[in-house]
């Protein structure tokens, strides 16, 4: 019987001294941010970002082009006359090859704000990585911590089956001694019978909860993977007062739909930008024929041209597209209140949740320990023939169900503390 209570009384010690951070954590972390497909397509889409920015700088640049062309014409057309002759050759072949240089001079600012633009889609797209990453980080942080909840649950139904089954011996042997009826012995088998539907089933769950952990690390839904035996004790400190504040700038959604609103305003400037004057110098060098002269051989020939285009009067298109635009601006600011608010929520929400859980916490580790000590007291009663073994088995089970409210108490506050995290923007730095 002794044996019985300390076992209890070592195990409940075990789980209150075990408040060290989870090392397995920090590992499957990073694991499932290598791992994931969401987070290497954000990657992807960074990298373009980045390699379209560096392509519009290029805009800036003069531009070599190559093009050729051929034309036939079914009535021939007559060149000028060549060597004194009164009489022009005829030809129905028109052919050129040609290089064509080109530097934009004036762009009326569109390539200047293309540029930036381009430049703040790099930036939102790497708050976009931030997004994926965090929201990756917390959903293995709740699959790791439900698979140790699981695990520990497996262990508790396990060591109560054995509890039971070391009661059951003693009670065999007082129905040996003819010291007690047999009823008391059936009574103790179904218990323990229940007891080992619990472990099998927790056992089932215990896996199922391992192959979702493995399909979010990127291993075989069956390996075997390691995770701690119980959950650990969060120790946590309270919010301070600008714990907001420093969320919002922690928070990659801020950043990107600020990010948003910028490119946006780059945007209205690139449209208006085509109705401003646009200055361009192109050099051609061009061989074929007709040549120089209107000769039916082909020769060289060049020209330098210089275009300046200012736009006059559209019909009030100018006005129109720039308005259209800005009303994407507007919206982009609507979401960007929006994005404050359900921030604000979350970590208001997350917080209450995380005090709420340790509330929890504090009083299933209180209703374990009446618990493991009402098990002690019962079964010095039994063995002193003072208390019946249903009182015996049902301070047990009372036992249990104290543990496994203890086990869940755990889990919800370790899931509430990582929320909480994501809420602040820690998990986002990652």
């Amino acid at each position: 019987m002794k044996k019985i209570t300390t076992v209890l009384f070592s195990l409940l010690f075990f789980q209150l001294v075990n408040a060290q951070q989870d090392t397995l954590l920090i590992h499957y972390r990073q694991e499932a941010l290598d791992y994931q497909q969401y987070i290497k397509m954000a990657e992807h889409q960074l990298s373009g970002a980045e390699s379209k920015a560096d392509a519009v700088k290029s805009d800036r640049l003069p531009q070599l082009d190559f093009n050729s062309n051929y034309s036939f014409y079914g009535m021939p057309m007559q060149l000028a006359p060549s060597d004194g002759s009164s009489i022009g050759d005829e030809t129905h072949n028109f052919y050129s090859l040609n290089l064509d240089l080109y530097q934009p001079i004036l762009t009326g600012g569109k390539l200047k704000n293309q540029k930036m633009a381009a430049e703040t889609e790099v930036e939102m797209m790497k708050s976009y990585v931030g997004m994926s990453r965090q929201q990756i980080v917390l959903n293995s942080d709740i699959k790791y911590w439900n698979s140790v909840s699981k695990k520990e649950m497996y262990n508790l139904y396990a060591k109560y089956k054995g509890y039971i089954g070391q009661f059951l011996k003693v009670i065999s042997d007082r129905v040996e001694e003819e010291i007690v009826g047999r009823n008391e012995l059936y009574q103790a088998q179904v218990r323990y019978d229940d007891a080992e539907y619990k472990e099998i089933r927790s056992r089932k769950e215990y896996t199922i909860s391992i192959m979702n952990l493995n399909k979010m690390i990127g291993v075989d839904v069956n390996n075997p993977t390691k995770v701690a035996d119980s959950l650990s004790v969060i120790l946590w400190s309270k919010a301070t007062d600008t714990i907001t504040k420093t969320a919002l700038s922690q928070r990659p959604e801020m950043s990107y739909v600020q990010n948003q609103i910028i490119k946006n305003q780059y945007n209205e400037k690139i449209i208006g930008s085509q109705y401003n004057p646009q200055l361009g110098v192109r050099l051609r060098g061009k061989w074929g024929a007709p040549s120089p002269g209107l000769q039916i051989n082909p020769d060289f020939n060049y020209n330098i041209k210089a275009q300046l285009s200012i736009p006059i009067y559209h019909w009030g298109k100018k006005h129109k597209d720039i308005f259209a635009a800005q009303q994407q601006t507007e919206i982009s600011k609507l979401q960007m209140e929006e994005t404050k608010d359900k921030i604000t929520l979350e970590i208001e929400s997350s917080y209450y949740k995380l005090e709420r859980s340790q509330e929890q916490l504090n009083f299933a580790n209180s209703s374990l320990d009446n618990s493991a000590k009402n098990v002690s007291v019962m079964l010095d009663r039994y063995n002193e023939g003072l208390s019946s073994v249903l009182e015996v088995l049902d301070a047990q089970l009372y036992w249990q169900k104290t543990y496994l409210n203890y086990i869940i108490a755990k889990y919800e506050l370790n899931v509430a503390y990582s929320q909480y995290q994501y809420a602040i923007g820690d998990l986002s730095k990652l």
